[in-house]
This record gives structure tokens, C-alpha cells and sequence, in this order.
């Protein structure tokens, strides 16, 4: 009887190890990792973790849109804010793009991002976009005249709300600096 009863004592010890072990055991996302190894942060960017934040690209953010569930979003960059670099669009491999917004215009991302993978962190939201807001993201998009007065009709859109953007470092020219905002604001960490 004794024998059973360290047994299982023993067993129930090594669960608990294994289990304090393995919660322990936090790996990384993607972007994560990249930051560990000197990419680029324009925003804030807490850790992220496997398991914790989904990983995904565009293809996959509409089961995420207003669940308050924060998201790791990867792909490459589309197209960038030509003004200030407050937005950008996030293609994925299939081609699907996303517009991501730089959360509360806090941060602006290099306007010559185009064509670098990236990842952002933040939540996936569905707005009605106003006439006037769809005009001004064309104007800043760099659209003609004639494709801007086109626009006449509010659309509903899916955004990414970013609190942080993730971009490989090196040959990215200085992001814009926000009229009023002191040296170092709006920039990479």
C-alpha cells in the first residue's frame, strides 16, 4: 500500500514539473523573434508570444474582426501613406490586402516600406468609412484627381488597428515627424 502511495505521489510530482516546465516554456511569434533580432519597432510592441497571439495574415483576420482578440498580422507591404506614413497595406500570399491603421496616429511608419515584409500587432475592427476619410486615404495614396472624385459612397471596411509595426532595419529612410512633436517621436525604437 505504501509502495502505491509513493508511486503515485511521484507521478503526481512529475505531472506538476512537467507542467510548471512547460507552461513556463514561452516561445516567441515571428515578429518576436524579429524584434530579438533588431528589427525595426515603429509604436509599442509588448511581447508576443505562440499560442497566446494568433499569427495570420490578411486571409485570416475576419474571423478576429471585433473580438478585442490581440493579432500578430504578417505579409508584405502594399502600398504606405505617402504624406506622413500613418497607415499602410498589408498583402498576404494570396494577395489580399488589409489596410492597417497606426493606432491613435501615434506613430508613422518609413513612407519607402514598399515591398518588405512585415508584421503588425493590434486588433481587427469593421468601420464605415465616410466619403470624406475614403477621399483623403486615395489623396494619400497617391490617387488621381479623377479616381478620388469616383469616390462618392461611405464603405464599410475591415481595419488592423496597429499598436506597433515591425519592419526589417536597414535602407528604410527616417518616418515622418508629426507637426509639433519633439526629435525621436513617431519613429522606431
Amino acid at each position: 500500500m505504501q509502495s502505491h502511495l509513493l508511486a503515485a505521489a511521484a507521478l503526481a510530482a512529475g505531472s506538476l514539473a512537467s507542467t510548471i516546465l512547460l507552461g513556463g516554456c514561452a516561445h516567441p511569434t515571428r515578429a518576436q523573434y524579429d524584434i530579438d533580432r533588431g528589427w525595426s519597432v515603429y509604436g509599442q510592441a509588448d511581447a508576443t508570444v505562440r499560442g497566446r497571439e494568433p499569427e495570420v495574415g490578411p486571409e485570416q483576420l475576419a474571423k478576429f474582426v471585433d473580438s478585442g482578440e490581440r493579432v500578430v498580422l504578417t505579409g508584405t507591404v502594399d502600398q504606405v501613406c505617402r504624406t506622413m506614413g500613418c497607415w499602410l497595406d498589408i498583402a498576404g500570399k494570396s494577395g489580399e490586402v488589409v489596410r492597417v491603421m497606426n493606432k491613435d496616429h501615434g506613430f508613422f511608419i518609413p513612407r519607402n516600406a514598399r515591398g518588405r515584409t512585415v508584421h503588425a500587432i493590434g486588433f481587427v475592427t469593421e468601420r464605415e468609412l465616410s466619403v470624406e476619410m475614403l477621399r483623403h486615404l486615395a489623396e494619400d495614396a497617391g490617387s488621381s484627381q479623377a479616381e478620388i472624385d469616383a469616390i462618392t459612397a461611405p464603405r464599410k471596411s475591415v481595419l488592423f488597428i496597429a499598436d506597433a509595426v515591425i519592419l526589417p532595419s536597414g535602407g528604410l529612410d527616417a518616418p515622418a515627424v508629426a507637426p509639433g512633436a519633439g526629435a525621436g517621436e513617431g519613429g522606431a525604437q
